[in-house]
């Protein structure tokens, strides 16, 4: 919510008529086009710093609102570009779902480009929306420097897939999850890639539409990857199971989560997922007899 308060202060480099006020209401909250954000905020070369809160759930979003004015007119103003996604809009919590928004206020800071640079749940205070200003500043230049060159690589060559998953990887490294799916979708589907890149790639992919918050199509992934893929190598079986049991412990459904990273561990022990299926069990709650 600070950063979100910071934003609005910067919201002073662009006309009101263009960027809607960060006091949104719940009866008028005005929703964001964030892709066209991220294009201004490419433009203008500034981060973006966005708040993604609620009009009326608690002291903290209002705290938040209040950091936001607090910084009104600080050094940040012509350097970040401001973002406000109010929940209390229906159509901005599909928009935010792209940043796994489960506690408000949320904090986010942006490369120009889009990419993730920080995110920060409560608590959110003024000390840390200026650091994360200040940083954001600092580092995305040649974040983003790295993104234009990973993406130069793809659009050099449509097919090329190991640059298709090179990309993948450091947009899921940044937690830019939306923008790694059609790039994991694509060496997922592939014969020609390697088995242990092509599970791999397939995993992630179903994480990612975990972190997005599509429950579903992140459970679908991982039943397509252990069908397809399973007759011929355990660690798919291993990362289906984990996925789908990480999905069951969120869903507090522990007894199914349980047997599921069991299933895991069983079909390739020595495996990544294997290890991660086996954190992740000792992490679960006891169960209730």
């Amino acid at each position: 919510m600070m950063i979100l308060a910071v934003a609005a202060s910067l919201a002073g480099c662009r006309q009101e008529a263009d960027r809607p006020s960060p006091r949104g209401t719940t009866n008028n909250a005005p929703a964001v086009d964030l892709d066209a954000e991220i294009s201004h905020a490419t433009k203008t070369q500034r981060p973006l710093v966005v708040l993604i809160t609620e009009t009326e759930p608690g002291a903290a979003d209002t705290q938040a609102r209040g950091l936001l004015e607090d910084t009104t007119g600080d050094g940040p103003r012509d350097r970040v570009t401001p973002v406000l996604i109010d929940l209390a809009n229906s159509r901005n919590r599909a928009t935010a779902a792209c940043f796994h928004f489960t506690e408000m206020p949320l904090l986010v800071c942006l490369s120009p480009a889009g990419v993730i640079l920080s995110r920060d749940e409560p608590p959110i205070t003024k000390d840390l929306v200026r650091k994360r200003i200040e940083q954001g500043v600092r580092l995305a230049p040649e974040v983003d420097k790295e993104f234009a060159s990973l993406q130069g690589a793809v659009a050099k060559n449509a097919n090329d897939l190991a640059a298709k998953l090179k990309l993948a990887d450091f947009l899921i490294a940044h937690q830019n999850a939306r923008e790694a799916i059609p790039l994991l979708a694509a060496v997922a589907a592939s014969d020609a890639v390697e088995m242990k890149d092509r599970v791999r790639a397939w995993v992630e992919l179903a994480r990612a539409h975990f972190w997005v918050l599509e429950s579903e199509k992140c459970r679908h992934v991982a039943k397509d990857l252990i069908a397809t893929l399973g007759p011929k190598s355990p660690e798919a079986v291993a990362g289906g199971n984990l996925v789908l049991g990480l999905q069951e412990a969120r869903s507090k459904r522990i007894a199914l989560a349980r047997r599921e990273f069991a299933a895991a561990i069983a079909a390739a022990p020595q495996s990544v997922y294997a290890k991660q299926a086996t954190e992740a069990v000792a992490k679960l709650p006891m169960e209730v007899k």
